[in-house]
């Protein structure tokens, strides 16, 4: 999976239930951290606190709106801009 850059937008797809479908931006990559292989370090777009957070093995109401979590449960947004560059590029090499 491509390394994410502080400031990317996200959409969380996996982990807490509640937390699926929330935007996030990116903080930090933080690596291998504590039993994860590539951890992010994320915030809430809105700054609003997550729905839920894992302590240990428990799901806890969300009480912060920052965590770290998983490369894996974050699905970047797509900037139209980077869209439009796409399209243009198809065009020039057609």
């Amino acid at each position: 999976m491509s390394i994410l850059k502080p400031g990317t937008r996200c959409v969380i797809i996996a982990g807490c239930p509640e937390n699926i479908g929330l935007v996030v931006e990116v903080i930090q990559r933080l690596g291998a951290h504590g039993d994860r292989s590539d951890a992010y370090h994320v915030k809430t777009v809105s700054g609003r606190n997550f729905h839920q957070l894992r302590d240990g093995g428990d799901l806890l109401r969300g009480y912060s709106n920052e965590c770290v979590t998983d490369r894996h449960k974050l699905r970047p947004m797509i900037e139209l801009v980077d869209q439009v560059k796409d399209i243009q590029a198809e065009d020039v090499l057609q």
